[in-house]
């Protein structure tokens, strides 16, 4: 018996199986390479460059721009929950720094998470290019991610 012979609760548990499948669950890394990438583009700095060691200590002293927590929530396009899991992450391997003040939240990167970055940027392209790609699939990923 083919799909159509079927009860009707069996083809709707069937649709439901398969449109649970198609979905992909994306894990808190992948959010954290955007999050890490989108705090390095306050930097306005290239991770290619030659110099870029020389430069990271001065351009993080003099870092006029925050970037809050709804920023962070905004770049990776998730639910509150994950934002503070990414965060909590990020904070927790030394990466960003988290400050709270009347305004909000500060997150900053580091120098270790640009030295992470920096380290494992193009393994995280390829590793997360699907996810990536499905990520920004209805608009134009932003400049600090080419």
């Amino acid at each position: 018996m083919g799909p159509r012979s079927a009860s009707p609760s069996s083809r709707r548990d069937l649709v439901w199986s398969v449109s649970v499948a198609e979905r992909r669950y994306k894990g808190y890394r992948i959010y954290a390479y955007i999050t890490l990438a989108r705090l390095f583009a306050e930097l306005d700095l290239d991770l290619a460059q030659p110099d870029l060691t020389t430069l990271v200590d001065g351009r993080l002293a003099a870092l006029p721009r925050r970037v809050s927590k709804e920023e962070i929530l905004h770049a990776i396009r998730s639910n509150s929950h994950m934002t503070e899991k990414v965060l909590e992450y990020l904070q927790g391997e030394g990466f960003a720094t988290i400050q709270r003040d009347e305004r909000g939240y500060d997150v900053r990167i580091t120098r270790k998470g640009v030295e992470h970055l920096q380290e494992y940027h193009r393994f995280y392209r390829e590793l997360y290019a699907r996810e990536l790609s499905e990520h920004y699939r209805f608009v134009r990923s932003p400049e600090w991610m080419r």
